[in-house]
């Protein structure tokens, strides 16, 4: 009979705010509700953003979010090949 394997689960962790840090909470959660994040899904965003920023800190952060827009995209299945060389007339 074959063993069953589990999948670790990863251990939710507790963020406090204390009251001197009541605006940054507020701004997160009103950041949040504008991104139609879940606070948590805004946590985990700034956080992701901030160790991109720390590791590339020659990139402002509009081009992080733009590779991060079309990384999705692509994921998404909406990428395109890019034509070298090829220059569109303007509309």
């Amino acid at each position: 009979m074959p063993a069953t394997v589990k999948k670790k689960q990863l251990t939710p962790v507790p963020v406090r705010f204390g009251r001197e840090e009541r605006g940054l909470f507020r701004l997160l959660q009103a950041r949040a509700t504008a991104s139609d994040r879940s606070l948590s899904g805004q946590l985990k965003h700034y956080a992701r953003l901030a160790i991109i920023a720390e590791d590339n800190p020659d990139l402002p952060l509009s081009m992080i979010h733009g590779i991060l827009e079309a990384k999705a995209e692509l994921r998404a299945g909406l990428g395109q090949p890019y034509q070298w060389g090829v220059i569109e007339p303007p509309a």
